[in-house]
């Protein structure tokens, strides 16, 4: 005998208010039809990443990485990788049309400065965060812009 306060079987779904929920004949969850994935909406902002490998990989244990059609939202850079490579993973990141936010590491936001400077739009918001190795002279930057900003 099922516990109190539970109903199973055919009719445990009677009752669902939200019109999200049933189908044009009233039937609860239409299971012909695959849920829209949250990449097509576009009211969705996602988030890429662009760093050395323990930074990328903390940030996909997260949860925050996809892969699409050949599209990734990161790449693991280090200090060998071409600067074009580099340049040309984030042109093409930069113009996804739902893309919040793009994280750099502090290396390689140093190497993309060209391109960054070049960069206007409101989104995606660039942040940029500092790896285990290059703390100390991350926040020597950091103190450094906070102090040019102070003086304007």
């Amino acid at each position: 005998m099922p516990p109190k306060g539970r109903s199973h079987g055919k009719g445990h779904l009677k009752g669902v208010e939200s019109p999200d929920m049933l189908s044009a004949d009233g039937s609860a969850f239409d299971l012909g039809k695959p849920p829209a994935h949250p990449l097509d909406d576009p009211s969705v902002l996602t988030i890429g990443i662009m760093a050395d490998t323990e930074v990328t990989l903390g940030f996909l244990l997260a949860g925050i990485g996809f892969h699409r059609d050949n599209h990734y939202n990161f790449l693991m850079t280090d200090d060998d990788m071409p600067l074009e490579e580099i340049e040309t993973f984030f042109e093409q990141l930069y113009r996804v049309h739902n893309l919040g936010i793009i994280i750099l590491d502090f290396p390689t936001h140093k190497r993309l400065k060209s391109v960054l400077d070049k960069c206007k739009n409101m989104l995606p918001v660039i942040v940029v965060v500092p790896s285990k190795a290059t703390l100390v002279p991350y926040q020597e930057w950091k103190g450094r812009k906070h102090i040019r900003e102070q003086d304007l």
